[in-house]
């Protein structure tokens, strides 16, 4: 069985920012005939996707060629195209069919990478809480099966031939303390649009005079403008007595906006070039925090506006930031933008191995082709394009994610507390 939980709304995200800025809407396409449709997507995935040298472009055409010489319509050409994405090995490369009907369905849970078994989040008043389950839960079984490798699940039709799972019900076998229990959780549909505010979470750890801002930074697509002003609200309200050291948690940041995280840590990020995207040309574009407001290749990003001032920290610090493999995507973007800056470590385990721009084409007949379209560099040159690994290795124990008995935790505690602003 296929865990979709989380991930079918983080690919909702996405489809809708693809299509957001089409304004008045595009005409109807005209599909090309199936041989240049499956041609002119091949073209284009051997231009600008980033992992293209996985693929032997001559070896797959004379794999496919059969099948797309006895195409009808450009739906027959899709398994030639699922292929080609299959073999470029980007978990950010998709095809998506407006057409297809896909059944989206939210129970309010995330399971960790790769395995999808371990709970790491519960969304609050969701299908998963109200049924009693729990982090740290570990899944044994999904109405009687194995819960299916996230890498194996990692694709929706047309690209996915599975069977999707249109039942009202997850039925789950969960481990919780030594004991097997089972817990029925409700799959609710998903309305259109549906697009709810996480707020961010942060509490002081220590005492007055060894006091650490915690900062754990939530799902964010962009579309809350509240965001950073609520981060650094957090920020301010916790330094009214001088911290002497930040911890920004990142362990469950799967996705979302980057210019969002940006903006809300940017007093802690510093002024200037932070990094940014490196093309397959060799073209790059810079993200730069200047004035209290994030850029993209010198172009304003909306995202900045803070309601009030651009929180100002009593002092700098060092920062402690914290990843597992769970962190992804834009949550892996923001630790890249850290690097080089001067009094950081990370902690935890690597990343998942996605630090990448999702780009994307609309093919002849409406659908998309989404790929890793650029790779990511830090401010200090060095590019990324796959698992990052953390300066000091701390397994997560999801069952203590948060607490004061959370190892990883713990180890940024330490590492902090030998800073010299932190010394007693």
């Amino acid at each position: 069985m296929k865990l979709q939980h989380l991930f079918v709304f983080f690919l909702t995200l996405i489809v809708s920012a693809c299509t957001a800025i089409a304004s008045p809407p595009d005409p109807t396409p005209i599909p090309l005939p199936p041989a240049q449709h499956v041609e002119s997507a091949f073209q284009w995935l051997e231009t600008h996707a980033m992992m293209k040298d996985n693929v032997d472009w001559i070896a797959l055409r004379a794999e496919t060629a059969d099948l797309v010489a006895g195409a009808q319509t450009t739906a027959d050409t899709y398994p030639a195209i699922c292929q080609a994405l299959k073999e470029l090995k980007d978990g950010n490369a998709w095809l998506l069919v407006p057409s297809l009907e896909i059944p989206n369905f939210y129970t309010g849970y995330q399971t960790l990478y790769p395995e999808n078994q371990v709970v790491i989040r519960i969304e609050p008043d969701s299908p998963a809480e109200k049924a009693g389950l729990q982090v740290g839960d570990r899944i044994e079984q999904v109405n009687g099966q194995p819960p299916v490798p996230y890498e194996e699940a990692d694709a929706f039709p047309p690209c996915n031939e599975k069977e999707m799972d249109t039942s009202t019900e997850e039925q789950l076998i969960i481990q919780r303390d030594g004991q097997l229990l089972q817990i029925n959780v409700a799959r609710n549909k998903i309305t259109a649009g549906r697009d709810p505010y996480n707020p961010p979470v942060g509490r002081r750890l220590g005492g007055d005079e060894r006091g650490v801002g915690y900062i754990e930074l939530t799902l964010e697509s962009g579309s809350h403008l509240q965001y950073p002003t609520d981060v650094q609200k957090l920020m301010r309200n916790m330094d009214r007595t001088p911290v002497c050291g930040w911890m920004l948690d990142l362990r469950r940041t799967p996705g979302g906006d980057v210019w969002s995280y940006i903006a809300a840590v940017g007093p802690v990020l510093g002024e200037g070039d932070l990094g940014g995207f490196q093309y397959s040309d060799g073209r790059q574009e810079a993200w730069t925090y200047r004035n209290g407001e994030v850029f993209w290749n010198n172009e304003y990003r909306y995202e900045s506006e803070i309601d009030g001032s651009v929180y100002k920290p009593k002092r700098v610090t060092p920062v402690a930031l914290l990843v597992s493999p769970a962190t992804q995507a834009a949550g892996e973007l923001l630790l890249i933008a850290f690097q080089g800056r001067a009094d950081i470590r990370s902690f935890g385990e690597p990343t998942r191995g996605l630090p990448t721009l999702i780009t994307h084409t609309d093919l002849s007949d409406g659908s998309k082709l989404l790929v890793s379209g650029a790779f990511s560099f830090d401010r200090n040159g060095t590019v990324y394009n796959g698992p990052i690994p953390p300066d000091v290795f701390v397994e997560t124990d999801w069952s203590k994610f948060g607490t004061e008995q959370d190892p990883v935790i713990l180890a940024a505690m330490d590492w902090l507390y030998s800073q010299s602003t932190c010394l007693p």
